[in-house]
């Protein structure tokens, strides 16, 4: 049996299949215009299936072809794309959920993994925010993962697929370029490879996930039989940008960081992972120095710095 990774050539499915490879598990990328670039390393490794996720027919021809048995759905257009073409964020983010989940209940499958946001809260929400809180997204990417939600939890009710929910926090990594929160993971990579940077959102706070806690946490979700819950907040540390730019400068002495503060994000600063770490036992395993210090070095591993 395989594993399903739609969008695996992205930001985090990219770090999500090198991880499954790893723990010889047999993965196949399912991708409508796959970046065979991020995936140079592996490609010898993974089979790389091109579908369309709003067409249920390319779900189901590849599942079925291939064998799988669970599904990571990391299917998404970012948060400045999905607030410029709502209509196309409701395509892409939603229905390509739906498909996901009907292709689960028609062929019986077993576990899929969703990846939401903590966009789905009121950034007015008292931090640290637990997943009880009233769900009041203010941006259409946020809106789109309640909406996502919602049909997993019907589709768990009422036909019995087995979905799960992460609602990630800020996730910063080598790869992470675009979104919302792009400039997190930017001004520390462009640091470890000398190159100039200007972030201008110097006072925003927010959760940091180091991309391998996002990772682990993933594994951790396919991993669990049974659970008590549905939906889990993933998260790290709380931080503003212009201290995590301090501690870039640490690692990177002669950094060229020019820092502004014109935005902030639109959602809490802080979270309760409390039920991930009681039911799948997650708990971060980098804190944010030795997340950036990590990203660092892998930086220049890929670019031979």
């Amino acid at each position: 049996m395989s594993i399903l990774v739609a969008g695996g050539s992205g930001f985090i499915g990219s770090h999500l299949v090198r991880k499954l490879i790893g723990m010889g598990e047999r993965v196949v990328i399912f991708d409508q215009f796959a970046n065979i670039e991020a995936i140079d390393d592996i490609r010898d490794k993974v089979k790389v299936v091109q579908g369309d996720a709003t067409n249920i027919v390319d779900i189901l021809h590849a599942v079925e072809e291939n064998e799988v048995r669970d599904i990571y759905d990391l299917v998404g257009l970012l948060v400045n794309v999905s607030q410029e073409k709502p209509l196309l964020a409701l395509k892409v983010n939603v229905e390509s959920t739906l498909n996901f989940l009907e292709a689960s209940r028609i062929l019986k499958l077993g576990k899929v993994i969703f990846t939401s946001s903590v966009a789905v809260y009121d950034p007015k929400e008292q931090p640290p925010v637990a997943e009880g809180a009233p769900l009041r997204p203010t941006s259409v990417y946020g809106a789109t993962k309640v909406l996502s939600e919602f049909y997993g939890m019907h589709y768990n009710k009422l036909f019995g697929v087995d979905f799960r929910a992460l609602r990630f926090t800020t996730i910063y990594g080598l790869g992470k370029y675009g979104g919302a929160t792009g400039a997190c993971s930017v001004l520390i990579e462009n640091s470890a490879l000398g190159r100039p940077t200007k972030v201008e959102v110097a006072d925003a706070v927010t959760d940091w996930l180091y991309i391998k806690d996002a990772v682990n946490s993933l594994v951790l979700a396919r991993k669990v039989d049974s659970l008590k819950e549905r939906v889990y907040n993933i998260g790290g540390s709380t931080h503003a940008v212009y201290q995590v730019a301090d501690m870039v400068r640490k690692f990177v002495p002669d950094a060229n960081i020019e820092l502004e503060a014109k935005k902030v994000f639109p959602w809490p600063p802080s979270y309760d992972c409390t039920r991930a770490q009681l039911e799948l036992g997650y708990k971060p395993l980098f804190d944010i120095e030795n997340g950036i210090r990590d990203f660092i070095d892998e930086a220049r591993k890929r670019h031979k710095r």
